[in-house]
């Protein structure tokens, strides 16, 4: 692990005293000594980071070298020039914190924000040792050719001769590695490389790489289940997808695919829709049958899609915003994290900015990794008074856990011109199945109250505290209010089963008699959003963020659904809602990763309808995304690429819709509307 200069100065135009400020909970207590040291150095403290010379950045970021300075100190208790002390330094004060500092979440910070990996002197960061790497193959260990790109391994393993492979065993080894890797990069996985972390790939790539070996088993007669391949997949690489789809169910094996995406519905050979809305108000299936079908039925939101009945949102031209002389930008310059190559990418604020490009071509790299670790320390709580200070960004425990340490390298311009920002990402909202949605965004505490000042909790002497399944007080005391248990089971996997004490009521019997409107605290728990929303009514504080959430069509997810049973964008859109309920600036930025994943077509409409809605009222909104007809939609486009992996991370399109269609260099550009 390492510390750098631009790990640390996110900005460059800042002075050390507001860098320093803006390193909350990690060097901002530094802040009392930097900002006297333009008195021991004759320097004005004020000038920004980029004119100050070499040897104050030095003085800055690794302290005086064991001179010591007369510092003055004001406190309560004491007031004057303390004993002369030796100035640490930014760096070596980390280093120090992260070696001695108890604060785990001080660690977490700076492991996210500050440090950047470092390759292990001996290996090179290859993982093998000196022996393996001695042994060669056309002048590569095989170290090396696991970093490669798999289309740049293909190229290599092609490019062998007799010379290189000379037993037949050999050349066998070399025709079956290609064909798995060929593989590969028909599921769309060509920018990967084999040393890859599997922690680090995202569902739909482990997904694609399982079904890849099954491909390769060549076993027919089996049923293959497959959830939303197309996730996270562009548009050129869902054609490879289908292809293989196509390929395993002409081997003699059944193909299921549970997809929202017209090009995998469209070559289906039966199509089972079933609906015809969410939650209690699903369920049924309303047709089954062939494309043409569908297309027939009214009921079935899918088949008034297809049919070309029900559009996604469009905009004339004149109805996309244009850039002008006013049009303020959030600019992050010279991005090297990852594969990005050195790149500077203007965001125009006051729009809905789309980035896309082929999987692995870098967008993930320049919004998550570079963007969001740069603006952060901007708007957090010690944040400088040119920054915006107190901006809720990212919880507390959602801050890098069991993410890997990046080197996030670039700078960022135009952050100014934000109030806040809100990154919206698809982690889970909660780790436990204690963790329920009501209680993320905020209404189970007015609920409980609700419930704790009905006569029937009076006459018993019932506090909030009693309605809640944490608490001793009224939970089941077998099942500690999980309102299930665990059962370990010798050389068996663990099996849950419903509490035999209170039935998987989660509370005491007295508990359940209190009732509001007919229903327990248990059936409430039960209740779906859009039921919820009839039951509190007339609780403007509960049913305004309720709202939110069915027009964001998730009216049908249950109040104390245990987190970990949603998925990535049901979490995702929990946190918009959530964000969107709170009283918000008016220029804030949104940051958002595939919303639309996992949502239908129907649902898809609503979601652009509010983020419009957000821009409409001053905000800015930055999705990453893959659907062309909502990237189409989108005021602006920022395409990377070309390719994935080493050959992406260039822009090689941007601006309107219409601009980014008539550029040859784009990927996208045939598929927008």
């Amino acid at each position: 692990m390492e510390f750098t200069e631009e790990l640390i100065v996110k900005d460059f135009n800042m002075n050390i005293v507001e860098i320093t400020k803006a390193g909350s909970a990690v060097f901002a207590d530094q802040t009392r000594w930097v900002e006297q040291l333009g008195d021991f150095y004759d320097f004005d403290i004020n000038t920004p980071y980029k004119d100050l010379s070499h040897k104050i950045k030095q003085l800055f970021l690794y302290g005086s070298e064991g001179k010591k300075l007369p510092f003055r100190m004001e406190s309560k208790n004491f007031s004057g020039v303390m004993k002369q002390r030796v100035y640490e330094g930014i760096i070596p004060h980390i280093e120090r914190a992260m070696a001695t500092s108890k604060s785990s979440y001080r660690r977490t910070k700076i492991n996210k924000f500050y440090s950047a990996k470092k390759k292990c002197d001996d290996c090179h960061g290859f993982r093998i040792n000196e022996e393996a790497r001695d042994i060669k193959i056309a002048e590569k260990h095989v170290g090396e050719l696991a970093t490669m790109a798999i289309d740049d391994l293909i190229e290599f393993l092609n490019g062998l001769t007799e010379e290189h492979v000379k037993t037949e065993q050999g050349k066998s080894m070399v025709d079956k590695s290609l064909k798995r890797l060929k593989n590969m990069v028909n599921v769309g996985l060509s920018y990967l490389h084999l040393n890859r972390g599997t922690v680090t790939l995202s569902g739909g790539e482990i997904q694609r790489l399982a079904l890849m070996t099954h491909l390769d088993a060549g076993i027919d007669s089996l049923i293959y289940i497959l959830d939303e391949p197309s996730m996270s997949l562009h548009e050129l690489e869902k054609e490879s997808l289908i292809q293989l789809l196509i390929k395993l169910k002409d081997m003699g094996n059944t193909v299921i695919v549970v997809e929202h995406d017209e090009h995998f519905i469209n070559i289906a050979d039966e199509i089972i829709d079933i609906g015809p809305n969410a939650g209690q108000n699903g369920g049924r299936i309303v047709y089954q049958g062939e494309l043409e079908g569908i297309k027939k039925i009214k009921e079935s939101h899918t088949g008034q899609y297809l049919s070309g009945k029900v559009k996604l949102p469009s905009k004339s031209i004149k109805d996309y915003r244009k850039i002008d002389n006013d049009t303020k930008f959030l600019t992050i310059r010279n991005a090297k994290t990852n594969n990005l190559k050195n790149i500077t990418a203007k965001i125009p604020l006051g729009m809905m900015v789309g980035i896309c490009g082929v999987s692995g071509s870098g967008k993930s790299s320049l919004i998550q990794d570079t963007l969001v670790p740069l603006i952060t320390p901007m708007f957090s709580r010690s944040a400088p008074k040119t920054a915006k200070s107190g901006s809720n960004i990212i919880e507390d425990e959602e801050i890098g856990e069991g993410s890997e340490l990046l080197e996030v390298v670039g700078t960022i311009g135009g952050w100014q011109n934000v109030d806040e920002v809100i990154v919206v990402n698809q982690r889970p909202i909660g780790r436990s199945r204690r963790s329920i949605p009501v209680s993320y965004i905020g209404i189970w505490d007015k609920i409980r109250n609700i419930f704790s000042k009905l006569p029937e909790a009076k006459k018993k002497n019932f506090s909030a505290g009693h309605f809640s399944f944490n608490s001793d007080k009224g939970r089941c005391p077998a099942c500690k209010g999980d309102g299930v248990l665990d059962i370990q089971i010798a050389f068996l996997s663990e099996i849950t089963v419903p509490c035999h004490e209170c039935k998987g009521m989660k509370y005491k019997p007295e508990i359940l008699e209190v009732k509001f409107k007919g229903k327990t605290i248990t059936e409430v728990l039960n209740m779906t959003v859009s039921e919820a929303l009839s039951l509190f009514k007339t609780q403007n504080g509960i049913t305004n963020i309720l709202k939110i959430l069915e027009e964001i069509g998730m009216g049908y997810i249950n109040l104390g659904q245990p987190a970990p049973t949603l998925s990535g964008g049901e979490a995702q859109r929990i946190k918009l809602a959530k964000e969107l309920g709170r009283a918000r600036k008016s220029k804030s930025l949104y940051i958002l990763d595939e919303p639309t994943v996992g949502l239908s077509f129907y649902d898809v409409l609503k979601l652009m309808e509010l983020l419009e809605k957000l821009v409409q009222e001053g905000n800015s909104v930055v999705i990453i995304e893959h659907d062309s007809e909502i990237l189409s939609y989108t005021d602006y486009i920022i395409e990377l690429g070309p390719e994935g992996g080493p050959k992406g991370g260039k822009i090689i399109a941007e601006g309107t819709p219409e601009e980014v269609k008539k550029n040859e260099k784009s990927k996208i550009s045939p598929y927008l509307n």
